[in-house]
């Protein structure tokens, strides 16, 4: 009997123990509390790094609707190195070629209009440097 009744104490001891609170005292409380602030600051920053990268704003319907600038069109065939005039347009003060921002002309239109410009030069109708008269005197 006395073996039993042992036993059955032993287990009685051991589940109270089980379901018993650790007492903790003021400073592990609030040493416990500073460590969860550190780790959910660590996750809000982690997470504000994650969102800081720069965005692009969408476009307003002021930049969508705002009218271009026409682009010049010209026919491939009036456009040829014979027709200096019309080729003078695109040559600025210095006889340099325009870029295509001044001139209003497609990427495309520009590089033809370059070459015909060139050859232009080449065959002699239109000067590599236009001459001031101040300059010279």
């Amino acid at each position: 009997m006395r073996g039993l009744k042992s036993k059955k104490k032993r287990t009685q001891k051991n589940t109270v123990r089980q379901f018993r609170r650790k007492v903790l005292s003021l400073s592990q409380i609030l040493a416990g509390l500073k460590q969860q602030g550190t780790i959910q600051k660590r996750q809000k920053s982690t997470l504000f790094k994650k969102a800081a990268k720069p965005i692009i704003p969408p476009k307003t319907l002021v930049v969508i609707l705002k009218e271009k600038p026409e682009k010049q069109i010209y026919n491939r065939r009036i456009i040829d190195y014979k027709h200096s005039s019309l080729l003078q347009r695109f040559i600025g003060l210095g006889g340099k070629i325009l870029p295509r921002r001044r001139t209003r002309l497609t990427a495309k239109q520009q590089r033809f209009v370059a070459k015909t410009i060139k050859t232009a030069r080449i065959m002699g109708l239109l000067p590599f440097v236009s001459k001031e008269r101040s300059f010279f005197r």
